[in-house]
Formats: structure tokens, C-alpha cells, sequence
């Protein structure tokens, strides 16, 4: 019985590690720009984007596969979060503001 309170306890923790790793990274979006021109992140980690323009923005995220996630209309004050599941290199636009570019690298 000691045994299996042990390796329950032990899952219990290893699943608590992977939760604890994941990281959410806010960009801020200003003057049609984004804060950082690229990032670095672990698969799981979150980004927020922050808008902090006067303006709406349309975030697109796209993959070297060139799958895209379409984050839809980001209204000015609007946080929206994509989370990163994946390794690779993405690039992240604007698709209202064509030089509003960044690239994540999921490592």
C-alpha cells in the first residue's frame, strides 16, 4: 500500500512539474508595433498579446508548415493569448498592419 501512495504521489508531482514550466509572456502592441521583434519559448508557454494602440489589430500566427491560427479582431485594451503547443519557428502578424511582424521560436 506504502508503495502505491508513493508512485501516486510521485505522478502527482512530475504532472505538477510540467505545469510549472509553462510561462505566459506578454507582448505589447503600440504605436503599430509590436514590443519585441522576436522571442524565445518552451512548447506550452503562453504569449498574451496587449493591445495598447488606439486602434483594432488581427493577429495571425503562422508555422514553417504554414498552417495559420487567426485570432481574430483585438479591439483597443484587448489581451488576447495564444499558446505556443508546438516546436518551431512562427510568424506573427498583424493583418491590418502589414510591418506590425514578429518571429517565436518554440525551443
Amino acid at each position: 500500500m506504502r508503495i502505491a501512495t508513493i508512485a501516486i504521489a510521485a505522478t502527482v508531482l512530475l504532472g505538477l512539474g510540467a505545469t510549472v514550466h509553462a510561462a505566459g509572456v506578454t507582448v505589447e502592441q503600440s504605436g503599430q508595433q509590436f514590443s519585441e521583434k522576436s522571442i524565445a519559448l518552451k512548447p506550452g508557454d503562453a504569449l498574451i498579446f496587449a493591445n495598447k494602440d488606439d486602434v483594432s489589430h488581427n493577429i495571425t500566427v503562422v508555422n514553417d508548415d504554414d498552417d495559420t491560427a487567426d485570432l481574430g479582431l483585438q479591439k483597443p485594451g484587448e489581451n488576447l493569448t495564444y499558446t505556443f503547443d508546438k516546436t518551431g519557428r512562427f510568424k506573427v502578424r498583424c493583418s491590418i498592419h502589414p510591418s506590425m511582424k514578429m518571429v517565436v521560436s518554440v525551443k
